[in-house]
């Protein structure tokens, strides 16, 4: 436990020692200059920030309150929210910031002076939330806003010279400044390194110097080779240096990138530098067209329409001039459908094509530097500025995967969760003690939720779906998925990846302590006696794995989880949860998968020495199997109650059986080869070898669950050496396009090159891929597998655009408020280890309900007195993709994560990345 908190405090520590604060960072109440950086030689990079919220937090009161959950009461000299199932404790209101930055003083350029002298010929900046927090409002509804930073960029009518200077504020803002410039000391904007360190041994070892400046010259675009900056440092504690090399350009701002999941390889962008016009009227019968008196447009030109339907229309339609008139221009190609009238306030300004960076993206390579001793390190970029300072060490990704476990461990339910890794709070969804958990006869897969989506998840409460019965005593555990509370049976994608690392580490590895609580401590202690030898990786599986196995019906049928009916209430923790919980009815594809992770646990445990707790897992999977398999072969009778739901509730008729039972048996077909290749690895009986066989000669794939099944038949005794080289070749031709894909990618993913953007596809790999990319390298050792690991992982700590690392608990700027409904609703900070989705299409997260009108809390219209400083600027669909993370917890799509996606991914990836350090 102080291993891990001490290595988390170390990093964050080494991330901020070589940061240049010019002034002290003040207390909570004030607006303060955050930090002075270098972005160009001729141009100085100020951040600015908002006050952040003061914490309220959840406070136990004596007797309970009249008032229902959710009302807000005076408490004090402040408000507090009704929460709790006994409506007895109260959510106490953050305390927004009393003081924003005026930004229209602050873009004054004649305003400034630069050492006494007029010396700022521009003034640029970018404007995103940081922090973020609720309170009572003025009309008595729970409010929710962001505090601000603001990146100021100063362009000078010379380059900045190495010393002392001062800065003069626009309005008497702040105190005259002062600072220093030292190109080896001062950090440069522009560096996007990774805030963490490496391994010596790493295989590739990059950082990206790139700088994006909203409203700049070429479309904000900067190329820093027109400066003469062409090489590059890593400097020691002492500031010497130990390896020197060539920058190289990396990326145009209009390089394709045909492989970025957006459907179009360059984005569309508003363009800068010109204020939107009007749009007065729409035609969409024949020839679409609108109505913009006095335009200028052009035809071929792209544009950019925004607010077509209103206020809370927070889309942008980008489309093609047609034919132009006076008032009038024709549409063509829209890439969203046009409404068939126009609201007040909509406009439309031009728009330009760039690649998701929007700049020059240069490449700094020291993959080739292997360090000779273990220390801190800094990147100069010389004649400019330096980095973070990052480490190296032997450990790195040892602690990496720690904090990552760790942040398995913060989404642990059914048990206290104790602080060993930075978070604590009380047991939550324990039967009998904090919640009672209802049984429902809506399978999972019928739910919106599940394969079908029919059902909507929060109708399983409701009386087509309810039974009257309560769950088990038993039904508690699992991990939490991210911002709700539900724990999934697509989680046991976490505990295939801990058991298959059992496989694919070398032997020493398998007794590295992660920190986490042996199994007979928290689970069954007679079932688990004798077990506290098994790896630590091994009890991580287990505990998911238990879960279900506590699910499992006397048929042996398995229940796809438990969830509560909507997501979580605002201000509510979730061992205060006030909505109804209830466990989905059992279903054929939830027991195959079962199957399959309990018959691979029982070969680990086999292997491990504990036959008896084998024997039990072993059972239980041949229990499932069977029940599954009757399923399979009697749809009508397995799915009855269900079937009746549907029509009872009018999801859908009687006639729509047949469409909906061919597509739960697509499903359960697929996970019943996962299912029989993993019994057959276990076991070599031939009804699963036979059941895998007739699939996986045929046309097969490597989709998620797919891939297990393909390795664990390679990985079994005997094997058709047809089938076996197919899926080998398979492996292999998967992988391929993967790095193939990096030669036009700006910056290294591991996404799948045919994946779409956002939902788990901004930065982090997500298990399927996780599981490709080891599962390759153990075939091939192709090294390029274990670069793109590094590059990613590096580039998810730091090395990228935003230099923001999207790991809580890990950098000097790091994610501070993921949707993380607990420690929103504590009024604490966020758990480390969390890795949140990161970057998605701008039209993907145009929520209205955040960048609406005035009552919204990035408000972006209808703006009134001092809200008309708290939206994000430039407008959202100008900033480059890879600038555009929106760090407010509502802006789901990019500030969610579940630990199947993310944080799983990432912790078996940094603990594989341990596992070579060995191995080489």
């Amino acid at each position: 436990m102080d291993d891990v908190r001490s290595a988390f405090c170390m990093r964050l520590w080494l991330g901020i020692v070589w940061s240049l604060l010019v002034v002290d960072a003040g207390s909570a109440k004030d607006l303060r200059i955050w930090e002075i950086t270098i972005a160009t030689p001729d141009m100085i990079s100020v951040e600015i920030r908002d006050p952040n919220f003061g914490r309220g937090e959840i406070i136990k009161l004596e007797d309970p309150l009249n008032e229902p959950v959710g009302e807000w009461i005076e408490y004090g000299d402040t408000w507090g929210m009704v929460v709790g199932p006994e409506r007895s404790n109260l959510r106490l209101a953050d305390t927004p910031p009393a003081e924003l930055l005026d930004r229209a003083v602050i873009d004054q350029a004649d305003e400034y002076q630069f050492n006494g002298q007029p010396a700022i010929t521009s003034v640029y900046r970018k404007s995103l939330p940081y922090d973020s927090g609720f309170y009572r409002s003025s009309s008595g509804r729970s409010q929710t806003a962001a505090a601000m930073k603001h990146q100021v960029f100063l362009k000078l009518n010379r380059s900045l010279e190495p010393g002392t200077h001062t800065l003069s504020w626009p309005g008497d803002l702040f105190p005259e400044t002062t600072f220093t410039y030292d190109p080896s000391k001062t950090r440069a904007l522009g560096i996007r390194s990774t805030q963490a360190g490496h391994a010596a041994e790493d295989h590739s070892k990059k950082a990206f110097l790139a700088v994006w400046v909203p409203g700049g010259p070429n479309a904000g675009a900067v190329d820093f080779g027109s400066y003469g900056l062409d090489r590059f440092s890593i400097l020691d504690d002492a500031d010497s240096v130990v390896y020197s090399a060539e920058i190289k350009l990396k990326s145009l701002p209009d390089a394709e990138e045909p492989w970025n999941g957006l459907g179009s390889p360059l984005i569309d962008y508003a363009a800068l530098g010109e204020p939107p016009v009007p749009v007065t009227g729409i035609e969409t019968s024949g020839a679409a067209s609108i109505t913009i008196p006095g335009h200028d447009f052009q035809t071929g030109e792209r544009i950019v329409l925004q607010r077509l339907s209103g206020a809370e229309d927070a889309a942008a339609v980008f489309a093609t001039v047609g034919a132009v008139s006076l008032e009038t221009i024709e549409i063509l190609d829209s890439q969203l459908p046009l409404p068939a009238t126009v609201a007040p306030g909509a406009t439309a300004r031009r728009a330009y094509s760039a690649s998701r960076a929007g700049t020059y993206v240069f490449e700094m390579d020291y993959s080739d530097w292997l360090p000779t001793q273990n220390g801190n390190y800094r990147i100069r970029v010389d004649g400019l500025g330096v980095s973070d300072v990052f480490q190296v060490s032997s450990d790195h990704w040892k602690e990496i995967g720690k904090t990552a476990v760790g942040g398995l461990y913060n989404h642990r339910s059914g048990i206290a969760l104790d602080g060993r890794f930075g978070f604590e709070r009380p047991a939550a969804f324990v039967p009998g003690l904090n919640v009672e958990i209802a049984e429902s006869v809506l399978p999972l897969s019928f739910s919106s939720h599940g394969k079908l989506g029919l059902v909507p998840f929060e109708d399983a409460v409701n009386s087509t779906w309810r039974n009257g019965k309560p769950a088990g005593a038993g039904y508690w555990g699992g991990y939490m998925d991210a911002g709700d509370w539900d724990r999934h049976i697509v989680h046991l994608r976490v505990s295939r990846l801990f058991l298959d690392l059992l496989d694919y580490l070398p032997a020493d590895r398998l007794s590295t302590s992660y920190g986490i609580p042996k199994s007979s401590e928290l689970l069954d202690p007679e079932l688990y006696t004798g077990t506290a030898d098994l790896p630590d990786l091994l009890h991580e599986a287990i505990w998911t794995i238990d879960f279900f196995r506590r699910l499992q019906g006397p048929d042996g049928t398995i229940r796809g989880g438990i969830e509560s009916a909507g997501h979580p209430v605002l201000g509510t923790a979730s061992f205060l949860e006030t909505l109804p919980v209830f466990t989905y009815a059992p279903d054929i594809s939830s027991s195959y998968t079962y199957a399959a992770i309990a018959g691979s646990l029982a070969r680990h445990l086999e292997i491990h020495g504990k036959s008896d707790l084998a024997a039990v897992y072993l059972d239980s999977a041949f229990r499932a199997w069977d029940a599954a398999e009757v399923g399979l072969s009697d749809m009508d009778t397995f799915y009855a109650d269900a079937i009746a739901g549907l029509v009872a509730g009018a999801y859908s008729n009687s006639d729509g059986w047949p469409e909906i039972r061919s597509k739960l048996e697509e499903e359960a077909e697929t996970r019943r080869v996962v299912a029989a290749s993993s019994l057959y690895r276990t076991t070599g009986e031939q009804r699963f070898r036979t059941a895998a066989e007739e699939q996986l000669r045929g046309n097969w794939d490597l989709y998620q669950e797919k891939s297990d099944a393909a390795w664990d038949y390679i990985n079994s005794s005997k094997t058709d050496s047809g089938i076996r080289k197919s899926l080998e070749s398979l492996f292999k031709s998967e992988t391929a396009l993967l790095l193939e894909a990096q030669e036009t990618n700006t910056y290294p993913s591991m996404k799948h090159p045919y994946a779409p953007a956002g939902w788990g596809q901004g930065g982090p790999p997500n298990s399927g891929m996780a599981q490709l990319a080891m599962r390759t390298h153990l075939l091939t050792g192709d090294n390029a597998i274990i670069g793109l690991v590094l590059d990613t992982l590096n580039g998810l700590l730091g090395a990228n655009q935003t230099g923001m690392s999207l790991m809580t608990g890990v950098g000097a700027r790091q994610i501070l408020h993921p949707l993380h409904e607990d420690h929103r609703a504590m009024g604490v900070h966020a758990p480390p280890g969390i890795t949140i989705y990161g970057w998605a299409p701008a039209n993907a997260f145009a929520y209205g309900w955040i960048f609406g009108p005035s009552w919204s809390p990035l408000a972006e219209v209808g703006l009134k007195s001092q809200s008309q400083n708290t939206k994000v600027e430039p407008s959202r669909f100008a900033i480059p993709y890879f600038e555009n993370l929106i760090e407010f917890p509502g802006v789901i799509i990019q500030q969610e994560y579940t630990v199947h996606q993310t944080i799983g991914p990432v912790a078996a990836l940094a603990i594989y990345l341990d596992g070579q350090i060995d191995a080489d």
